[in-house]
């Protein structure tokens, strides 16, 4: 007994300096969100049709804790939970009333002595502005934005890296048999050239879909800078090749483009920013037989803004032909077998707009966009099983958003978004579309 008591003594008293200890090298936090959203035509220009008119509550839940094991280990993990509406239970993960695991992955700095970084579980992968690599596992409206895989970065002198990747964005089933795989894979390169001035951004990526047989490779650069002067331009080009669909033996040829500059007056009262960008997605030429449709990759949810997406989310398998873009390309989403992927193709937009800081605590940012369709004309099947070339207006129409955020503290924030389209010509209905929503958001 007395052993048993000196022995309870010695962990009583080192319990201090092991808690002390995990103190040091662990940090832990989390984040709630709540959206109140109002939206009508999210998915068609039809005021008649009221299944894409929502008005509801969204809740979102996340807590993260990150150890540090060593000088050179650490481990991150991050659980997530949302709530789309009370009382509304989907079986999917990250959608409804489900506990899921958003990020969990191991670093491992100074691999096996290389001065490479590893990284090994699920994680976000997030490059540039997003164009072509930022939206993960979406699931609708950007619930979150995971891969599950492998990331092994290699410096290149004090000015680059390079990184390596090797990611599944859906498994479906885990037998080979099925071949129902997504898998991305691919290499991008970060510098800053002292010579250049700015970021250089260079990459190979292969996105794998054996379910539909498509295997395409697209290659990438982008450009960008800010100048003492408030001067800042990013410019971003990616060509798209590879099998569109194997077994059909039809190939991938896309390109695809985003500009942007902006000038912000220092000097001014709050500071106001003017900006300007052009985006252009190739659509399909109906007289070639490659296939010349942007495939999204990775470049869905939110970067053109909270309602263009929900125009292209991809709902085929819940209703087919409901999105109001197969009025002029109904082909629209035959890239895309994920349902809820924001499946950009045949677009380009001319944005131009002004953000400002209001006040110290107040910012707020308007944009304009004109939307246009790169290729309104599309082929179809006759009744006799001729081809018939079917004429388009390549008019999609005008885009408007209001931001505004406001921060209450160092942690807690409020912000609405409102947005409206106004569709064009390209489209057999014109109800205007909208969507408005009120977000507090705290972080811990």
């Amino acid at each position: 007994m007395k052993k048993l008591m000196v022995l309870f003594l010695v962990l009583f008293l080192c319990t201090p300096a092991v808690a002390a200890n995990w103190a040091d090298n662990l940090e832990m936090g989390g984040d709630v969100r709540f959206r109140w959203y109002q939206m009508s035509n999210m998915w068609d220009f039809n005021d008649n049709i009221d299944s894409d008119n929502w008005e509801t509550f969204r809740l979102r839940t996340r807590i993260f804790a990150k150890a540090k094991v060593s000088d050179d280990i650490s481990g991150f993990v991050r659980l997530a939970n949302q709530t789309y509406g009370n009382g509304v239970s989907e079986a999917a993960d990250n959608t409804s009333n489900k506990v899921f695991v958003d990020n969990a992955y191991i670093t491992v700095k100074d691999f096996f002595g290389s001065n490479m970084t590893f990284q090994a579980g699920r994680m976000n992968l997030m490059y540039g502005s997003g164009f072509v690599l930022f939206d993960g596992n979406s699931q609708f409206a950007s619930t979150s934005l995971y891969f599950d895989g492998a990331k092994l970065s290699i410096p290149l002198g004090d000015n680059a890296v390079l990184d390596g990747f090797y990611v599944k964005d859906e498994e479906n089933s885990r037998d080979n048999k099925s071949e129902n795989d997504i898998t991305l894979g691919g290499a991008y390169l970060t510098a800053k050239c002292p010579v250049m001035g700015g970021k250089q951004e260079l990459y190979v990526l292969n996105r794998r879909d054996e379910s539909i047989t498509k295997d395409i490779w697209m290659t990438g650069i982008r450009l960008s800078d800010k100048f003492e002067n408030g001067l800042d331009y990013s410019g971003e080009f990616a060509y798209q090749f590879g099998d569109f669909n194997e077994d059909a033996n039809i190939d991938q040829e896309a390109y695809g483009y985003k500009l942007d500059a902006g000038f912000t007056l220092k000097d001014a009262l709050m500071s106001p920013r003017l900006f300007c960008g052009y985006m252009s997605l190739q659509g399909d030429d109906p007289d070639t037989d490659e296939k010349e449709r942007w495939d999204v990759f990775y470049g869905g949810w939110p970067q053109f803004g909270d309602l263009l997406a929900w125009k292209y989310v991809q709902i085929e398998d819940l209703a087919p032909g409901y999105n109001s873009i197969n009025n002029y390309d109904p082909n629209w989403a035959e890239g895309s077998t994920t349902t809820g992927e924001a499946a950009y193709s045949n677009i380009s937009m001319f944005s131009a707009g002004i953000g400002a800081q209001l006040t110290k605590s107040l910012s707020a940012k308007f944009t304009y966009g004109l939307l246009t369709v790169d290729e309104p004309d599309y082929i179809m099947i006759d009744d006799e099983g001729n081809e018939v070339k079917i004429k388009n207006d390549d008019d999609f129409g005008d885009y408007y958003q209001l931001q505004a955020k406001y921060g209450y503290s160092k942690n807690l924030s409020f912000s609405v978004y409102g947005a409206m389209i106004d569709p064009g010509d390209a489209f057999i209905t014109d109800d205007d579309a909208y969507e408005l929503f009120v977000e507090t958001n705290l972080k811990f």
